[in-house]
């Protein structure tokens, strides 16, 4: 492990606790869960794993923030930085959208996998791509804007048509997921763009990056208690 400099210190704290935080919060958020609401009939057990894989796959997020936060190397580039935050919003996307996916389809098991291995597809298949080719010391393609356009679009597709649906006891559900995906691009675009970075206003830690992490921590507290609602509806 590196020697940490004073400066990253505060940036890495801040990571650290915003982490912390989030791993905390699903980790009480699945054990919840798990004591009080996992279903007891075969039939909805999906609808419980569901819920389960959604909340550990937010923590593997915070997990692998935390990591890379405390062993980081002090001199890593900024371009092998934004490729992890990049393959960390993918997975996180596909995290988000299983439950989305199987509350608002429940009678149609193939649209349900039909969206989920498109999903799949497109996100977990770039997603070597961008952990290695740094590693490597290959040129990355120019690529990463249309992989995550892709992927927004399609996780807010089965959005659209649920909401096109007849007003069912899921559309809270779509409704926390499009805003979850919203807040989630507006503040991915934020810590690409870096405004106050750039113009030289903020200079000793990455603000656009903690704001990024607080937003999506935000977005996905309120996302998650419209999936435990949906999940508590329909297993009673």
């Amino acid at each position: 492990m590196n020697a940490i400099h004073p400066q990253d210190l505060p940036d890495r704290t801040l990571a650290a606790v915003i982490s912390g935080f989030g791993l905390s919060y699903f980790l009480l958020f699945t054990l919840q869960f798990l004591l009080f609401h996992f279903p007891s009939v075969q039939d909805d057990i999906p609808e419980g794993l569901a819920v389960i894989a959604f909340s550990v796959g937010v923590m593997l997020w915070y997990l692998g923030v935390f990591l890379h936060q405390i062993f980081r190397a002090s001199d890593e580039s900024s371009t092998a930085n934004q490729l992890k935050v990049q393959a960390g919003a993918l997975f996180l996307n596909c995290t988000a959208t299983i439950p989305a996916i199987v509350f608002l389809f429940p009678s149609q098991p193939w649209l349900q996998l039909g969206y989920t291995s498109a999903l799949v597809v497109i996100a977990i298949g770039s997603l070597p791509q961008k952990l290695l080719c740094d590693v490597n010391n290959q040129k990355c393609p120019d690529t990463s804007f249309v992989q995550l356009a892709s992927v927004f679009m399609l996780s807010l597709t089965p959005i659209i048509h649920g909401l096109a649906e007849p007003v069912t006891s899921a559309s809270p559900l779509a409704i926390a997921f499009g805003r979850l995906v919203v807040v989630g691009s507006l503040s991915f675009a934020l810590y690409l763009l870096q405004p106050l970075e750039r113009i030289g206003f903020v200079r000793l830690w990455k603000f656009s990056l903690h704001v990024m992490y607080m937003m999506l921590t935000y977005s996905l507290v309120a996302y998650s208690k419209a999936v435990l609602q949906a999940a508590v509806a329909r297993m009673p």
